[in-house]
């Protein structure tokens, strides 16, 4: 793997500076105009995996146009996401894919229904993971930006919706989780972006950009937290793989100070997560929020893929290399600038929250791949096309998507039940493959 460059995040970055205002491109959450032109094609062929996929997609619960919408609260608790937002996002979301894909407006009428039902919202409370939590708002975005110009939903409908978005999930979301590790931020970024998008919000979609790839604030937007994190010298809990230590503040002597969140800081530069000391179900999810969040970017004509060279590939790589079973760590350093995806060594990474410091990689529970729904099939085509792409790791990616696909039915779905309706916008072999 060729060294980076230290300044190619920030001048990448950078690049956003002298944009003009920004039009927007409209379906461009989970699936573009071109996504849904293409998987209408595959399905009036019948090619397969393309056709198995959208059959597993139609008689999925989630999609039934005939199933009943509950009465949602005023009031949200963040621990009652996942049976809010979460699920009624799965089921809008599939159900507006459905009637894009075959024009049925029995599908469109019963996603309206799930939207309206949402968006009644006044008042989110954070019982304790807050950010990660409303975050999970993406899956109901997404499927507005998919109905946004029908004649099915109201004006008015829309309208509240939107408000709804700016005034109430967007406040509890917008600077995700500078606290807890990085999955948890990345869900409130990946939220916040999908309402930047669907809103046009111009301001708050270069805020979210310009964080990610550790640039300051522009003069328009609001800052960023500053830091570092304030914590006790001695760990309070040791373990073989990551040590401890309690939180006492945060200084305010680095402004913009950019937290686990930042892709440089998320993704090291061998490949390595912030999470990866953790289960490996969590440096899972976290390395693929990442994809979402490059394609929603793609979509709008900015490329997160190609950003630190390569790193989300990089991640992808050394989270599958790892939990595929036949690699441990070569030695450790306490110098990032050591450790490289060739060598083998594991950075002993000091995390920018301050609050856990990584000392080797932990296999538990488990190999994991990032579940049915993660978007092998997402970050597997965009890479395939990009010019310069690692070839080792672009391999490591290709025998996880094909090797999940086929543990999975042959593509893949939307995600597991009972709680995880939230995660993927799903269904990736047939909206997004492109072979």
């Amino acid at each position: 793997m060729k060294k980076m460059n230290p300044m190619f995040c920030l001048v990448w970055g950078v690049l956003a500076l002298a944009a003009p205002a920004r039009t927007f491109v409209h379906p461009g959450v989970a699936e573009s105009a071109a996504d849904i032109a293409r998987a209408r094609q595959m399905i009036a062929e019948q090619r397969e995996p393309w056709y198995g996929c959208f059959k597993a997609l139609e008689s999925c619960w989630s999609a039934d146009p005939d199933q009943r919408v509950p009465d949602y609260p005023t009031v949200l608790e963040s621990s009652r996401c996942n049976a809010t937002i979460g699920q009624a996002g799965r089921r809008a979301h599939d159900l507006a894919l459905m009637y894009r894909l075959t024009d049925d407006v029995r599908y469109a009428k019963k996603a309206v229904e799930f939207l309206n039902a949402s968006s009644h919202y006044t008042e989110l409370k954070d019982v304790g993971t807050g950010p990660l939590d409303f975050g999970k708002i993406y899956l109901l975005v997404s499927a507005a930006e998919l109905l946004r110009f029908d004649p099915n939903w109201e004006k008015a409908d829309k309208v509240r919706f939107a408000k709804m978005l700016r005034d109430v999930f967007y406040p509890q979301i917008r600077n995700g989780d500078i606290a807890r590790f990085g999955n948890q931020g990345l869900f409130a970024y990946r939220g916040a972006l999908a309402i930047a998008i669907f809103l046009n919000d111009e301001v708050k979609y270069d805020r979210i950009w310009r964080y990610l790839n550790g640039l300051p604030h522009r003069a328009d937007q609001e800052p960023f937290a500053s830091g570092p994190a304030r914590v006790d010298d001695t760990p309070m809990q040791t373990s073989e793989f990551q040590l401890d230590y309690r939180l006492r503040g945060h200084d305010d002597t680095v402004p913009d100070y950019g937290y686990d969140e930042v892709l440089a800081h998320y993704i090291y530069a061998n490949g390595q997560s912030q999470e990866a000391s953790r289960d490996q179900g969590h440096a899972a999810c976290g390395v693929f929020l990442y994809v979402d969040l490059a394609e929603m970017f793609r979509m709008q004509g900015d490329d997160l893929y190609r950003a630190c060279d390569n790193r989300i590939l990089a991640g992808l790589a050394w989270l599958i290399r790892f939990n595929s079973g036949g690699w441990t760590p070569a030695g450790y350093t306490d110098d990032e600038r050591a450790a490289t995806f060739a060598n083998g060594l594991f950075y002993r990474a000091r995390h920018r929250s301050g609050r856990w410091r990584s000392l080797q990689p932990n296999p538990w529970p488990g190999p994991n791949f990032g579940g049915p729904g993660a978007p092998r099939e997402c970050a597997y085509a965009c890479y395939r096309r990009v010019k310069g792409a690692d070839r080792e790791q672009l391999a490591w990616l290709k025998r996880a998507r094909d090797e999940q696909n086929a543990a999975n039915g042959g593509f893949e779905t939307w995600g597991a039940s009972p709680n995880w309706f939230y995660e993927w916008a799903g269904w990736g072999t047939l909206m997004k493959r492109r072979e």
